[in-house]
Formats: structure tokens, C-alpha cells, sequence
């Protein structure tokens, strides 16, 4: 057994430390998004012109290895569902914070990915998550029939209830 362990010892060594001993914040850690809004709206001068359009998704990301909260928000503007996760934003940190957060959104299925960098300890950490979330939204379309030009013709909005969506993260140092 002696002879075993000792064999063992040198291949232990070259083992990184971070698998050796896990860092406490990476095992337990989660990051939610918090207050998940999304409104959309089209609306249209004409039967056939559609005049203005456009969709915000909003949320709070809450990393408990960091002490501040992120607030991400986004206007997107391609037809029908404005976001189809294409398109990556880049998220506001408190002044005086280093830490960098992207995320995307893809309105049709609700899915998120989040991306955050933050430094603990003298040392940079990236987190990565995906997942999706069941917004619970209610569509108003109005319609103007008794249209006549210089009228709006019709308004179509799309008013998702506060949601929330909480993803343990893919943590690796960088």
C-alpha cells in the first residue's frame, strides 16, 4: 500500500488546485435573474405600413460572489418577436465596478444566455449560463375600422408579467 501511494504522489501533484480543493463561491453559486420584463409594439398608419415597432427585455442579475446587482435592458426591433438571440448586450455594473456581463434573448422560446466576469481574490472568474424562462404575457391588438388616412390603423402590444429565472452558472477562471 506504501509503495502504491507513493507511485500515486507525483500524479496527485500535477493535478490543478482548483480541482484539488474547489473554491467555495463555484460550488454553491447561482445567479437569478431578477424582475424579467418584456413589452413589445407594432403599430401601423396604414393597413399595409407599419409605422413603428419594437420590444425591451429587462432583468437584474443577482451573482451572490459579488456584492452589487446588474441591471441588464435591451431594445430589439426585428419583426415579429424582436429578439431571436442573434444579438448579444452588454449589461450596466455600478460605477467602480470591473466586472463585464453580456447576455442575448430569443423572445420565441424565452431563452436566455448570461455571460459575467468578476475578479475575487485576485482572481477573474467567467460564468456562463443558459436557460429559459415561462413568461406569462397578454397581447391587446387594436383596430381602427373606421380607418381613414392621417388615422392609426392598428396597435398590437405584447405585456409580459415579472418573472424570474435562477441557473447555476459554468464557472471557469481566466
Amino acid at each position: 500500500m506504501v509503495a502504491f501511494i507513493s507511485a500515486l504522489l507525483p500524479v496527485l501533484a500535477l493535478i490543478p488546485s482548483s480541482l484539488a480543493n474547489p473554491i467555495a463561491q463555484k460550488r454553491d453559486l447561482t445567479f437569478t435573474l431578477q424582475d424579467i420584463n418584456y413589452y413589445s409594439s407594432m403599430v401601423y398608419s396604414t393597413p399595409a405600413h407599419l409605422a413603428t415597432y419594437g420590444g425591451r427585455i429587462q432583468f437584474n442579475l443577482t451573482n451572490p460572489a459579488v456584492s452589487y446587482l446588474t441591471r441588464c435592458d435591451a431594445w430589439g426591433r426585428h419583426l415579429q418577436d424582436m429578439f431571436y438571440g442573434e444579438s448579444e448586450y452588454t449589461c450596466e455594473a455600478p460605477v467602480g465596478e470591473t466586472g463585464v456581463t453580456n447576455f442575448t434573448y430569443s423572445r420565441p422560446n424565452n431563452a436566455f444566455t448570461v455571460n459575467q466576469t468578476w475578479t475575487q481574490d485576485g482572481k477573474t472568474y467567467l460564468g456562463k449560463i443558459s436557460g429559459t424562462t415561462n413568461l406569462q404575457c397578454v397581447t391587446d391588438k387594436w383596430q381602427n375600422d373606421n380607418w381613414t388616412m392621417g388615422q392609426l390603423y392598428s396597435i398590437t402590444t405584447v405585456t409580459c408579467e415579472p418573472s424570474e429565472l435562477t441557473l447555476v452558472p459554468e464557472v471557469t477562471e481566466i
